[in-house]
């Protein structure tokens, strides 16, 4: 008689399925998935067909505010082109548009998806204290806690691995400290446009010599704050490296945010 528990590559979409706690422990289910199926009908066919295993966003789970789940909306297919096909990436956003949520899901979706991020390093600029700094990680570290509750990531304060790759999360403060690393794949600096103007200039410093020796890429991300701030100097440049990507309000009019930042 064959044993079916065995030859099951991967748990069924029903989180009642007693087969689920088989596989709570291994990420390889997202291996060669999509982050999410922007084509509507065709997401609809294969999460029939996959039973609920169609992309990166329906197996971890989706968005949850309120206790309501909510899909990756359509306008943020244009973060994810931009990060996808540049190596700098600018993005001016309004406040409630889901930003940090959807860059968070989408660094755990490169590491998992692929050998791509296989000891590699991910470094995270936010928040100007360690505090806010941990959140993030935490915050990412909370996305397998519905779907898989027996995963135990290494972590400590601030730093998180997951799979094979090191993700550190830096408070402003502490930016001169990212000089002391050989290189990483992503530099993702949030709410960048809230840095004090020294700082500012000694991010730019920091940050800049990754590209040249790990290929990094680069993601500066705010709302906006001073006329004459990093943001805005950027976005001036003519003859600025980075893709700009601007985000307002109306992006998110109807589709009851996912978070507010």
């Amino acid at each position: 008689m064959i044993n079916k528990r065995k030859i099951n590559p991967y748990p069924l979409y029903n989180s009642d399925n007693p087969l689920l706690s088989d596989y709570k422990d291994s990420l390889d289910i997202f291996i060669g998935k999509a982050f999410w199926i922007w084509n509507q009908d065709k997401h609809n066919e294969q999460f029939i067909n996959t039973v609920g295993q169609c992309c990166f966003n329906h197996i971890i789970g989706k968005p949850v505010k309120n206790n309501k789940e909510y899909p990756i909306f359509d306008y943020q297919k244009l973060i994810n082109d931009a990060v996808e096909n540049y190596q700098d990436i600018w993005i001016l956003k309004a406040r409630g548009i889901g930003l940090t949520t959807f860059l968070i899901r989408y660094l755990a979706w490169k590491i998992l998806s692929s050998s791509e991020l296989d000891n590699k390093s991910i470094f995270i600029i936010s928040g100007t204290r360690e505090e806010h700094a941990n959140y993030i990680k935490e915050k990412l570290q909370e996305l397998f806690d519905k779907k898989f509750p027996l995963l135990k990531l290494e972590s400590k304060y601030t730093e998180l691995w997951l799979k094979n790759t090191w993700i550190k999360v830096f408070p402003t403060k502490n930016v001169k400290d990212i000089r002391g690393y050989f290189e990483a794949s992503y530099i993702w600096v949030d709410e960048s446009d809230y840095l004090e103007e020294s700082i500012q200039d000694e991010l730019l410093h920091a940050i800049s010599p990754y590209e040249e020796k790990s290929n990094c890429k680069i993601i500066l991300c705010s709302t906006p704050n001073r006329p004459d701030g990093l943001m805005q100097r950027i976005e001036k440049d003519k003859n600025s490296k980075y893709k700009k990507l601007k985000l307002d309000y109306t992006y998110g009019l109807d589709k009851y945010m996912i978070d507010n930042s």
